[in-house]
Formats: C-alpha cells, sequence, structure tokens
C-alpha cells in the first residue's frame, strides 16, 4: 500500500490551511484505499506535541492511519532559476511519499534551481509546488497542474488567483512567477519571466 504525505505549515503554534489538507486527505484516502478516515488531522495533530513557536514544515505520513508526524524547522529554499522540463507520461494526482518519478525529473535541472514540468504541450507544476503567474496585476495558475496543492485551493477560493490553460509557447505572455505550496504563499519570491530557460 503507497503511503501519503501531507506537508503543513505550523507558526507559532497555529496550523495553516488544515481545511484544505484535511479535504485532499479525505479525497485521496476513498480514491485510494476505499475507506474513509476514522480519523482528522486537526484531532492527530492536537493530540501531539507540537512545537509552540517557530515556522515548521510539519510532514503527516498516512494511509489508511496515521503512520508518523515529523516536525522539521523551515528555511526558505532560494529559486531564483526554472528549467522547462517534458514529460507527457508525469501522474502525481495524490501527495505520495514515493516521489521517484518528480525526483528523476529534477535531476534534468542543469544548474537551475527547479524546474517547470510540461505535460503534452500545457505547464503543470514545480517539482515541489504548484505555479503562479503573473501578468500585469493580475495572478495565473496552470489548469493543468499534477497536485491539487492546498495553498493553491485557498488562493483560488479566495480570489487571488485564477485558473486557466498555459501552454508552454504561452510563458512568454507573462511577466514573472511565483512557486506556492503549503509553505508558500503569495508572499514567495517572485521569479522573472528571464530566469526560465
Amino acid at each position: 500500500m503507497s503511503r501519503l504525505i501531507e506537508s503543513i505549515y505550523l507558526k507559532d503554534g497555529e496550523f495553516r490551511n488544515l481545511k484544505y489538507h484535511q479535504l485532499r486527505v479525505e479525497s485521496s484516502s476513498k480514491e485510494l484505499f476505499g475507506v474513509s478516515n476514522k480519523w482528522t488531522l486537526e484531532n492527530k495533530l492536537q493530540s501531539s506535541e507540537y512545537p509552540e513557536s517557530g515556522l515548521y514544515k510539519v510532514r503527516v505520513i498516512y494511509d489508511t492511519e496515521v503512520r508518523q508526524i515529523e516536525f522539521v524547522p523551515y528555511l526558505t529554499k532560494p529559486v531564483q532559476s526554472l528549467k522547462l522540463i517534458s514529460s507527457d507520461t508525469i501522474s502525481y494526482a495524490h501527495k505520495f511519499e514515493n516521489r521517484q518519478t518528480l525526483n528523476e525529473l529534477y535531476q534534468q535541472r542543469e544548474g537551475c534551481d527547479d524546474i517547470i514540468i510540461v505535460r503534452s504541450g500545457f505547464v503543470t507544476d514545480a517539482s515541489y509546488a504548484n505555479l503562479i503567474f503573473r501578468k500585469g496585476d493580475e495572478w495565473f495558475t496552470p489548469a493543468t497542474f499534477l497536485l491539487a496543492g492546498t495553498m493553491r485551493a485557498f488562493l483560488l477560493d479566495s480570489n487571488q488567483i485564477k485558473s486557466t490553460e498555459i501552454r508552454v509557447e504561452d510563458v512568454v505572455k507573462y511577466e514573472s512567477c511565483k512557486l506556492i505550496n503549503a509553505m508558500l504563499g503569495m508572499d514567495a519570491p517572485e521569479i522573472p519571466l528571464s530566469s526560465i530557460v
């Protein structure tokens, strides 16, 4: 049975976007294991000995049950350059603990800090984050994402970003991009288009 993982933002004792993480856990559990969980992330996290000060990335590893909870001090990994990598067979609809396929694509970055995965001509995600692209004052996220990210869902629901199809040749129509995930929101560093190769 493949194990899954949720990466959750914890700052000064407050967990962020738990509702969105819970929705993804429930969806993945039903689709992959055919069960409805008898546990919630909130209950499991509140009953754990979590740090009450500082910034942490919480890693919840689970299948039909929570198997492990880790609290890792979080430091932002600077990303200043992105390489376009094509893979028409990539699939990562659930947040699996096993990231071998993504890691193999990441190894092709040739000196860049991360990658933009292109599937069948459409922009999807970076290796560990969803993407948003800026055009003027508006931000857009690819409708052809690989993983339904929790920050992506929150930003869409709060009308801070819009979803649209972005073909690889459309990238030049945008001015910059950001990587977003559970740890990185609209305050993530902006990457100029000239840094995408």
